[in-house]
């Protein structure tokens, strides 16, 4: 009963406990992930406010993956096809945002002429085909006068919400090809534009040049202070501005590989497989052994692809076994079983019937009687039909029909199929056989070495050792190529999905950008267990710029600063000191060269950086005159102007247009374009909040 009382009168205090502590539980979940019962479940990210939401994402992304993996990529890294798909959503935000600054809209009328007018787009009437519809309007007279067609309600629905689609498309594109005729015109060279580019691309100068590079002199003869770095930095600020949060980390991936134990257990089983695949009849000696793939083929040795089983078949007995290939951790074993010859091939025509047998024979007669069967498809009384196709009789999905190949009079169509009441029918003419080909009957037997699970928790118990003992990121960093690690260094932001690209790191990503800076993470793995990753966070940058403390970036700094006083240095020694290039070459011991100079080219010939300030100086100076020294990319330069060489080619203003709107108008824009609409666009970007792994 004491007990009892106690609780009784400490009751309003564990009250006020239990509630502090939901509260921090909420506020706690609101903070970290963003996703409490105060936010939005459904946002992804927001483009200057507009919402890009997770469930239409998420339809695109896994649109997408199915497409890469019907062009065969089975095993897709998904963090690539998530930013793709959300770099795309974005762009179509911000261009939406453009379109409706500028006014840009679709009128009923225009949409109904390109959806169901008489030069509608082909697009449209390509799907309204695909559904079924000979036309558009048919199309949408269904979805939207159902009964009239027999069609279900719930078959209806499903239609209409196609068509209202279909508009929505087709209403975006026709936004956005106003839009593009508006954007052509932007850029445009006029008849001043199109001579200005003439004449700077028209003249090539040549010139004599001297030069001596800032690497001659020592990096400690030019110390650099604060104050210098600091004056690069403000010069170029705006090169390191931030359009998000970013955290700058080093990272340590271990790859899970087997190990010599690993190695020597495989050898065995694979030794053990041999002998007992040649003591056992077929494939018995690895059956159920999950480690050992087995493929059954059939086939002569110029279709065999494997080039160490074709250099091998030939000296195998029948029921030998042998290994014949090891690379990259798989071994490779054949099991002979028959060696016999067999026709190859059939060459054959072939033509698909629709209907009943009835219809089927009818047709057959008509082809062996001379009927063509590309006209017969022309005018739809064949479903399908293709000529001279090339069959294998080795292929083991043919079943019966190899019986039937192999039996079939040449030159005369017959049917494949002779099952009553079926929907489709098979007919086929043989045109030609091949002559029969050794063919060899034989398993191809492979065993991949895996990493075992003790290997898997050493490697992860190495790790976790070292972890534990670097537990800060500077430790993380000094000791790790003691402990035989390497470093990989990354800067992260709330758009990204991998560290580097790395598949299968998002995990790393997630935690990164939530820990603070100094923190070490516990180590991760790929969902297959082949990767073991650990995280520090080595800095954190929330500001509008990129500090200049950041050691790449002060390290840049660091090099610009050095070049001005080594270049100053320099200028300074030989200002006036020469009246030739040779007397400056001289003072530089440094050789005379020559080169070309144009002023709409990219580089010159004969210096490993872009020159501007030297491209510059050659399209103002006039011939025979000297200049310089002046500080270049990574020297200081000397020249004279041999001579000026004009084009032999007139001017034509439409060629020099072409080549203005290329270079510098509207084609160069148009490249730069999806970076020039992000422009300072606020983008709100929530994807690790919704994917954690």
């Amino acid at each position: 009963m004491a007990t009892l009382e106690k609780i009784r009168s400490k009751s309003a205090l564990l009250f006020t406990i239990i509630i502090v502590a939901l509260l921090a539980f909420i506020l706690g979940d609101f903070l970290t992930s963003g996703r409490s019962f105060f936010s939005d479940p459904t946002t992804l990210a927001k483009v200057d406010g507009q919402k890009i939401d997770i469930n239409e994402f998420s339809a695109r992304v896994e649109q997408m993956r199915n497409a890469r993996q019907q062009q065969g990529y089975p095993d897709v890294d998904i963090a690539p096809i998530q930013q793709q798909v959300l770099d795309q959503m974005i762009y179509e935000a911000l261009m939406n945002e453009e379109l409706d600054k500028l006014g840009i809209v679709v009128t009923d009328s225009e949409l109904s002429a390109a959806m169901t007018g008489p030069n509608a787009l082909p697009s449209v009437v390509n799907q309204a085909r695909q559904y079924g519809f000979d036309t558009p309007d048919s199309f949408y007279d269904a979805a939207f006068n159902p009964s009239k067609y027999g069609i279900a309600p719930e078959n209806a629905q499903q239609l209409k919400a196609v068509w209202l689609e279909m508009e929505k498309g087709t209403a975006e594109m026709l936004r956005q090809q106003k839009f593009g005729n508006l954007f052509m015109g932007t850029l445009t060279a006029n008849a001043l534009d199109s001579k200005s580019y003439y004449d700077e691309n028209a003249a090539t100068s040549r010139i004599l040049y001297a030069k001596q590079d800032l690497s001659t002199l020592k990096d400690e003869d030019f110390p650099v202070n604060e104050a210098d770095i600091k004056a690069q930095y403000d010069k170029y600020r705006n090169m390191f501005r931030l359009d998000e949060p970013h955290r700058v980390v080093d990272y340590i991936v271990v790859n899970v590989t087997p190990s010599a134990a690993d190695r020597a257990a495989a050898t065995t089983e694979v030794e053990e497989a041999i002998a007992a695949l040649r003591t056992q009849p077929g494939t018995e000696g690895v059956n159920g052994n999950v480690n050992f793939g087995v493929n059954r083929r059939q086939l002569p040795k110029n279709r065999i692809t494997n080039g160490a089983i074709k250099s091998s078949i030939d000296t195998m007995s029948v029921d030998g076994v042998q290994m014949v290939s090891f690379q990259n951790d798989t071994y490779t074993l054949v099991k002979l079983f028959n060696v016999s010859s067999q026709v190859d091939s059939v060459n054959l025509d072939f033509a698909v019937v629709e209907g009943d047998m009835a219809r089927r024979d009818s047709i057959i007669n008509a082809l062996n009687s001379g009927a063509k069967a590309s006209d017969m498809l022309a005018a739809g009384t064949l479903a399908a039909a293709q000529d001279s196709l090339w069959i294998s009789l080795l292929d083991p999905q043919l079943g019966t029909m190899k019986d039937q190949l192999m039996s079939a009079a040449q030159g005369q169509y017959v049917a494949l199929d002779t099952v009553a009441g079926a929907q489709q029918y098979r007919v086929m003419r043989v045109k030609n056989r091949k002559a029969p080909v050794t063919t060899y009957d034989f398993a191809e037997i492979t065993y991949t070495i895996e990493p075992s699970t003790a290997t898997l928790h050493t490697l992860e118990g190495d790790l976790s050792k070292y972890l534990n003992a670097n537990n800060t990121s500077a430790k993380f960093a000094e000791n790790a190529p003691a402990a035989n690690y390497n470093i990989f260094p990354a800067e992260l932001t709330t758009s990204s999905l991998s560290l580097n690209n790395t598949p299968d790191t998002r995990e790393g990503v997630n935690w990164a950008m939530e820990a603070k800076k100094g923190e070490v993470s516990p180590i991760f793995r790929d969902d297959r267990n082949t990767r073991l990753v650990a995280v520090a966070v080595k800095d954190i940058y929330d500001g509008e710029y990129i500090p200049m403390t950041d050691t790449n970036l002060n390290k840049y700094l660091t090099e610009e600063a050095r070049k001005e006083k080594k270049a100053s240095k320099l200028i300074a020694d030989y200002q006036g000191k020469g009246k030739t290039v040779y007397d400056y070459a001289s003072l530089m011991k440094s050789k005379v060269d020559t080169t070309q100079v144009t002023f709409g080219q990219p580089r010159v010939m004969g210096f490993f950086s872009a020159e501007p300030a030297l491209i510059g100086r050659v399209s103002a100076s006039n011939p025979g005159a000297l200049n310089g020294p002046f500080k270049g990319s990574n020297s200081v330069i000397v020249f004279q102007v041999l001579d000026v060489e004009k084009s032999g080619l007139p001017y034509d203003e439409t060629n020099a247009q072409t080549s203005f709107n290329r270079s510098q108008g509207v084609d160069a824009l148009s490249r730069n374009f999806p970076a020039i609409l992000r422009g300072k666009a606020k983008v709100d970007n929530r994807i690790q909040k919704f994917y954690r792994k």
